[in-house]
């Protein structure tokens, strides 16, 4: 089966690995690039900051990026990580004590207020644009956050030429791993509705709110997993 990846490198290589591992053949077409901020890191925490928390893999790949001088004042902190390959970043980053949520904000928040000192301080490494699900979660739950943003994704562009050429013959499959990926599509679809195959694709998204992000007409074909996972995302194909 042809498989549209629209993440970015290096996700994208090991997305790739393994639907080539089931037989499948991946198709890159990169949505969203990521630019570093690296002066996020140039301050030490604020005094009083006991606990880091990430929502993307992104922000640890940012921290990798920068000095270890730069570094060393965050690898100490325990991480609080939305997921499973978030938290493997963190490991591969250098921290040691690393927390894993159930894959959104929301399971994040929870897993902080359940286990933090209520009067913790919390430093949020994370990009834009993003979900305000995390940060409203732990405004409810009255949590001191410090938010520093160390990337930004935007957008690729793309020649209607070189779409055409990667997407023909059009992929069985497209997996959209986020809201903004989610709404590019629907941009791609309004450039090229009439010479691309839109009607024969399924749109497997991580979960049922990057689907809701879908153009409607795309939403009749769209899926997700029980949990915003890879794993859990690749087994719909």
């Amino acid at each position: 089966m042809r498989v549209l990846v629209t993440r970015p490198e290096p996700a994208a290589a090991k997305t790739a690995a393994a639907l080539e591992c089931l037989g499948h053949e991946p198709v890159f077409l990169p949505l969203m690039q990521a630019t570093h901020q690296l002066e996020a890191f140039a301050s030490a925490p604020l005094p009083g900051t006991t606990v880091l928390a990430v929502t993307s893999a992104e922000a640890m790949r940012a921290l990798v990026a920068c000095s270890k001088e730069a570094s060393r004042h965050f690898l100490s902190l325990p991480v609080f990580a939305v997921g499973h390959a978030t938290a493997r970043a963190a490991h591969e980053a250098g921290f040691e004590t690393v927390s894993v949520a159930d894959g959104d904000g929301l399971s994040l928040a929870k897993r902080l207020t359940a286990t933090c000192d209520p009067k913790a301080k919390i430093l949020y490494l994370t990009g834009t644009p993003r979900s305000s699900d995390f940060e409203a979660a732990l405004a409810d739950a009255g949590c001191t956050v410090e938010i520093r943003e160390c990337y930004r994704m935007s957008p690729v562009a793309y020649q209607e030429s070189e779409i055409a050429q990667r997407l023909t013959p059009m992929p069985e499959a497209i997996l959209v791993y986020s809201s903004e990926t989610a709404r590019r599509l629907g941009e791609l679809h309004d450039r090229m509705r009439s010479s691309l195959e839109w009607p024969r694709t399924r749109f497997l998204c991580l979960s049922e709110k990057i689907a809701n992000a879908l153009p409607e007409e795309f939403r009749r074909t769209s899926q997700w997993p029980m949990q915003p996972r890879e794993d859990l995302l690749i087994l719909l194909l």
